[in-house]
């Protein structure tokens, strides 16, 4: 079933094939690729983080990546619940350095970690003491005990490391609106030195002759009599706070920090609201005094959640969008308060209210509620790492089998309930993610194809940090043949499966298929014809790549065939692939779905175009408007 490349076929179905990478073009240029039905071709990055979530991200910084990339259009899809603030951490007692919880809907536990640097004298050290303890605390007994001593007079700290685990991750959040309150007690006898609250933050481009990287806020606690004030070193702010007794009984004082405010003062050339609290230590450190002092009740005082962190995004979209030009923006959000995530793409986009839902009834609240709530609004839903969200190192052969037979049985549609919980579009292009390689992301989507499930494949990084998009092991990003850029033209190209998606730095063609002159990828065709011709377009194939074409019977197994069922039925080395596509003859005598996908000439999936379902009669399901022909 191979045939030879056919140039004028193909010449036909692209109009313009830019054959190799090129900078970016304009969103209008006549050189972009253009299919036949006069569509473009736009990159999307649809799963990106900044400020709003719980790492180093900024929106500046994910802008520079889309920027330096190529990326025509970047979908900001921030969790809900770190903007909601759902179960965060609002004091901290300092009863124990492992188990203290906080108050009800306070998350879990906190793990504080060793944090040293420098060269530390014999005696520093720290931990939870019963006493002394801040008489403000309504928790009596239990302050953080700090001690360090610099063997010289360069730096040393003694510290501890504010570290959540992922599932409790309950202070990383924007600063915008936020404060911090906390209790200080100072020993006396030192003046070299200083007890530190240390905040990091966000990552931000080069500025205002600034180096790019990480930016942090230094709460340095000194005795009373030292001098105040704040200053910028490079990306670093140093604000000095005297710290006075609170009263003649009451040694202890209590300080407010309010980081905004400072970030606001010390870089005005960025947007103060661009800001995570991503990274929080407590520390004594020494520049050759004993310096020692404790901290009790700490307080986080939040005055900016939900949907007005929402809207405050929106708003910096417009002050970012002049900086940035060649990247539009649209707003999207991730429904995450547990497993599984959904992305939602479109407009009107409300934060869920999530009342009694718990991890239980999550899923059924996303299907019932949420979901709904998308289609509504004109929405699309994106079914998220279907496997988990963890970086584990890849598993067994026999262990990712087990997953997708798991997670395949999950999906389908079952009881009347639909599936992957009715959401439309399927993240299928992870290189590896929770221990599971992107040939198992893309066969759970082959079992998802057989049973005539149509969802749209897109690739994604889910990158939270904007330092390196093109160096990500997960680097995959999502093309579309679109109208434009615009949000409605966005959706419909989504929605009808007119995508392909694949690796930034392995892939930077164009993927399409066309049946019969009239069979569009992504749609589905119902036909009692017993052969059918395929154009299968792909250009800028890298050097000792193939193009494979993959079919699949469409024979609706369900529960009983846990597997893909996809082979490969036509393989092209990249160098007959001249002409931008090949024409194949397909036998469609029974029911099957088609798509294409680029491998290295080591045999790894670069990218994959979206299917094509030939079915001799009707799904039992019906055919979504989008697909149909």
């Amino acid at each position: 079933m191979h045939a030879t490349a056919a140039v004028a076929v193909g010449a036909a179905l692209l109009r313009k094939v830019p054959l190799r990478k090129v900078p970016r073009l304009p969103l209008r240029s006549p050189e972009r690729a253009v299919t036949a039905d006069g569509t473009s071709a736009y990159s999307m990055a649809m799963h990106i983080h900044s400020s709003f979530s719980e790492q180093s991200g900024s929106m500046d910084s994910q802008l520079f990546q889309a920027a330096t990339n190529a990326v025509d259009v970047l979908w900001w899809t921030d969790h809900d619940h770190r903007m909601d603030g759902i179960n965060y951490r609002d004091t901290v007692h300092f009863t124990s350095l492992t188990t203290e919880k906080g108050g009800p809907g306070q998350g879990g536990p906190w793990d504080w970690t060793t944090a040293e640097s420098g060269s530390l004298a014999t005696g520093s050290g720290g931990g939870i003491v019963e006493t002394p303890c801040s008489p403000g605390d309504p928790v009596a007994g239990g302050s953080m005990q700090l001690t360090a001593q610099s063997t010289s007079t360069t730096l040393a700290k003694y510290g501890y490391f504010a570290n959540c685990q992922p599932a409790a991750w309950d202070y990383r959040d924007n600063l915008t609106g936020q404060s911090l309150t906390i209790d200080v007690l100072l020993n006396p006898g030192w003046i070299n030195g200083y007890l530190e609250l240390l905040i990091g933050t966000s990552y931000h481009e080069a500025s205002a002759g600034r180096l790019a990287g990480d930016y942090s806020l230094s709460y340095q606690f000194v005795p009373p009599g030292g001098l105040a004030g704040s200053v910028a070193n490079g990306n670093q702010g140093v604000i000095t706070i005297p710290v006075t007794p609170d009263s003649a009984q009451n040694p202890w004082g209590t300080v407010t920090i309010t980081p905004s405010s400072d970030i606001a003062a010390l870089w005005p050339d960025l947007d103060y609201r661009d800001f995570a609290l991503w990274e929080l230590t407590l520390s004594a450190a020494s520049t050759g005094d004993l310096v020692e002092g404790y901290f009790d009740y700490l307080r986080f005082n939040r005055t900016i959640s939900g949907q007005a962190f929402f809207d405050q995004q929106a708003a910096m979209e417009a002050v970012l969008a002049p900086k940035y030009p060649s990247v539009v923006q649209q707003q999207a959000l991730e429904v995450s308060l547990y497993l599984p995530h959904l992305n939602w793409f479109g407009p009107n986009i409300v934060l869920p209210s999530y009342g009694a839902t718990t991890t239980g009834t999550f899923s059924a609240f996303l299907q019932d509620t949420v979901v709904p709530a998308i289609h509504a609004s004109g929405g699309l839903a994106s079914y998220n790492h279907p496997y988990g969200y963890g970086d584990p190192k890849e598993l067994a052969q026999s262990a990712q089998n087990a997953l997708l037979a798991k997670v395949a049985a999950k999906l389908l549609p079952s009881g009347g309930n639909p599936a992957a919980l009715g959401a439309d579009l399927l993240e299928v292009g992870y290189r590896l993610r929770q221990g599971v390689d992107i040939n198992y992301h893309i066969a759970l989507w082959d079992v998802m194809s057989r049973n005539a499930v149509f969802l749209t494949g897109n690739g994604v990084s889910d990158d939270h940090f904007g330092t390196n998009w093109y160096g990500l092991y997960n680097n995959w990003v999502t093309w579309a043949w679109a109208d434009s850029t615009g949000l409605t033209d966005l959706l419909a190209a989504l929605a009808a499966g007119r995508s392909w998606c694949g690796s930034l730095s392995g892939f930077t063609g164009t993927l399409d298929m066309l049946v019969d002159g009239s069979v569009p990828m992504g749609a589905v065709s119902v036909s009692s014809l017993t052969s059918r011709q395929l154009v299968a377009v792909a250009t800028g194939l890298p050097a000792g790549s193939k193009l494979q074409v993959l079919q699949g019977a469409v024979d609706y197994a369900g529960q009983s065939g846990l597997a893909a069922n996809t082979a490969v039925i036509g393989s092209y080395l990249a160098s007959i692939v001249t002409g931008g596509a090949i024409t194949q003859t397909i036998d469609t005598a029974a029911s099957s779905f088609l798509r294409t996908q680029v491998v290295s000439p080591a045999g790894v999936i670069l990218a994959t175009s979206n299917p094509v379902w030939l079915l001799q009669s009707p799904p039992p399901g019906g055919i979504p408007a989008p697909r149909q022909v």
